[in-house]
């Protein structure tokens, strides 16, 4: 079936490589890729195209491929990975199986020029045009008439129609596809279009020669008529100006971007996830280095030179006119308050650009201190569970840890179960009370602390709501309460004492099995990055977990050497230690080894137990099955290992 959303395409939809692509002429920093019959075209560098070409060679999974670059060392930025496989897709270049067959748009061009001769001619013919024009042009005066006004734009939709046939020629000469022919009519200029968008997969020289070509008939047609039929030249010096102008389809921006434009990357070019969509500083800075480039600088300079040249065209097209304003400025006394307007224009313009700039950019510091947040339950509060309904039977058949007990065990255990009610604020238990019952959330929620090292104060690890236990651990090991637990609202528990736990749930259930089930799923669902994930997801996970338990100064990790796992705080705390330095200190729901995992096996700090904990460990095979399960948990982790590591964990190519 196909993706219904981003996430589906990110994690399940099994995608390939279109077997159909058309791939542009080598070049050095990049390939654009593209569709039989699509119009988008992917600006891509080599390391990208094999990404491609050899992750999805065969049908796979986005997290398929991921883990396997991660695996070998070639993974790119997680951002620029994924906004690959989203543009590629809506491109047609990577596609389900379950998509049509696409057919190519392509024509039967007859006639074929070489790109060499077609660049040399080109240039030739153009730069000669030009400068003979602006020879002749100095004795060309006369306003014209409405009928020449008319033959000469009839005129002048011939000839950029003929620049248009010859951009197709060329095109096709470069072994291109000739495409997207049509009449055009949404100009001041109607005539016969070609997709000359179509030159970049011949490579630049194709570029620059299609530029030439398409401004060649004008420029000849210009100087000609000037020369001979003065009468008619006004239109043809105004499409002259059209495809001379700096937008992005015309003559002149085609040649320029070929001669001297760096390739625009379809990927980095815009931000597709939450939060990085709103992030205007990004986008703005974006712009603006290119507005730095070389392209950028001289596309400035032409606008410039453009607009003085249009200037000039009408001074000489309609010298009446352009004699006049000055002297109605003059005459009616306007020319002061228009400048004055003019003036506090500019100001009011730098005003708004510096609050807005302001804005962005503390907008900017917020998204990145957000998105690098430690990924612990406190963090990211669930959405309200919905209370549990029904009678206790009812209740208890909605458990996952309950559900398997026979009809008359059910019956048994929710006859002894009783009611409590807490009131926001109420403390259930504290941390280090004696342990002599267990508990079932109905209604309401609850938070869980746990005591920092110093003992000072608590720190919030997570929180619970309708159909989570909790309470086991003092009932299993004989211990006084790991954590303490206090309603954040108002909540109706179900209690369960110490001798109808042991008779009714644990000979019926088990330890064990209440262990693996109750214990590791219920911390591992407590985690932002797990949070929603089916019951049947959580305990397979926990089966890959091993618990390791580490004695107050035990050294987990050393720096520099080899590391082989991912670590998960159940419970205790540690620190990170860069020689005598504290990097961070960790609690519950923390983790590290993950940088170690994700680069080069080698720990990147000393990490020592501060006092006695246990953590959850996952082999690096299982860590990777975690890490890219989801772009969300894959994209969180890696910003903050790159916080961690003080650089980009994955290095673009």
């Amino acid at each position: 079936m196909l993706p219904n959303s981003q996430s589906d395409l990110l994690s399940t939809a099994k995608l390939r490589l279109n077997q159909k692509l058309r791939q542009s002429q080598p070049e050095a920093k990049y390939v654009v890729i593209r569709s039989p019959g699509g119009s988008q075209r992917l600006v891509v560098t080599p390391a990208q195209a094999t990404i491609l070409a050899v992750g999805f060679s065969e049908p796979k999974t986005v997290p398929e491929v991921l883990a396997r670059l991660v695996g070998e060392n070639r993974c790119p930025p997680l951002i620029v990975f994924y906004e690959l496989v989203l543009k590629a897709y809506d491109a047609g270049v990577l596609v389900t199986g379950f998509e049509p067959t696409e057919y190519s748009l392509a024509v039967d061009w007859m006639v074929r020029l070489p790109v060499r001769l077609c660049l040399v001619v080109g240039t030739f013919v153009s730069s000669l045009s030009v400068l003979g024009l602006l020879i002749f042009l100095r004795r060309w005066h006369q306003p014209p008439g409405w009928l020449e006004l008319a033959g000469g734009w009839l005129v002048a939709c011939m000839l950029v129609s003929l620049g248009e046939v010859l951009a197709a020629c060329a095109i096709a000469g470069s072994g291109g596809e000739v495409r997207g022919n049509q009449f055009f009519r949404q100009t001041i200029f109607p005539h016969f279009k070609t997709d000359t968008a179509e030159a970049v997969m011949g490579g630049r020289a194709c570029e620059m020669a299609v530029g030439l070509l398409r401004l060649a008939p004008v420029a000849v047609g210009a100087i000609l008529l000037v020369w001979k039929l003065p009468d008619f030249f006004a239109p043809v010096l105004a499409a002259l100006l059209y495809v001379l102008g700096p937008w992005k389809q015309s003559a002149a921006m085609q040649w320029l971007s070929g001669r001297f434009g760096d390739p625009k990357f379809s990927v980095g070019s815009s931000h597709l996830f939450e939060p990085m969509r709103d992030d205007h500083w990004l986008q703005w800075s974006a712009k603006w280095r290119e507005l730095k480039s070389k392209f950028g600088v001289l596309w400035f300079a032409w606008t410039i030179a453009w607009i003085g040249a249009l200037a000039m065209a009408i001074a000489r097209c309609l010298p009446g006119a352009a004699a006049a304003v000055p002297t109605w400025f003059s005459s009616t006394g306007r020319a002061r308050p228009l400048l004055e307007v003019s003036f506090y224009s500019v100001i009011a313009a730098v005003v708004i650009g510096a609050f807005s700039a302001i804005w962005a950019a503390f907008k900017h510091w917020r998204i990145r201190r957000e998105w690098r947040k430690p990924m612990r339950g406190v963090d990211a509060r669930e959405k309200e569970r919905e209370d549990l309904k029904g009678d206790l039977r009812d209740v208890l058949k909605q458990i996952p840890l309950f559900n398997t007990l026979e009809d008359n065990d059910v019956d048994s255990l929710a006859a002894l179960l009783e009611p409590v009610q807490f009131q926001k604020g109420q403390w259930v238990f504290r941390e280090e009370d004696l342990g002599d019952a267990f508990y079932l959330i109905r209604e309401g929620e609850l938070e869980v602390l746990k005591r920092l090292p110093n003992g000072q104060r608590k720190a919030t690890i997570g929180w619970m709501g309708p159909g989570d236990c909790f309470g086991e651990i003092a009932l299993l090991d004989n211990t006084p309460r790991s954590a303490s637990i206090r309603a954040s609202r108002n909540s109706v528990l179900l209690r369960l004492g110490r001798k109808e736990f042991e008779r009714l749930v644990l000979g019926r259930v088990g330890g064990a099995k209440l262990r693996e089930q109750l214990q590791p799923v219920r911390y591992l669902g407590r985690l932002t990055f797990m949070a929603g994930w089916p019951v049947s997801d959580l305990v397979d996970f926990a089966r890959r977990c091993n618990s390791v338990r580490f004695q107050a100064g035990a050294v987990v990790l050393r720096r520099g050497e080899p590391n082989q796992f991912f670590y998960l705080i159940f419970d205790g705390w540690f620190e990170a230690r860069d020689g005598g330095r504290v990097l961070r200190r960790m609690g519950p729901g923390d983790y590290f080894g993950e940088i170690s995992l994700l680069e080069n096996w080698q720990a990147t700090a000393d990490v020592v137990a501060l006092e006695e904990g246990r953590c959850l460990t996952m082999a690096r095979a299982d860590f990777l099955a975690l890490f890219t399960r989801g772009f969300r948990i894959a994209l969180k982790m890696e910003a903050i290992a790159g916080q961690r590591l003080g650089t980009d964990v994955f290095i673009s190519r």
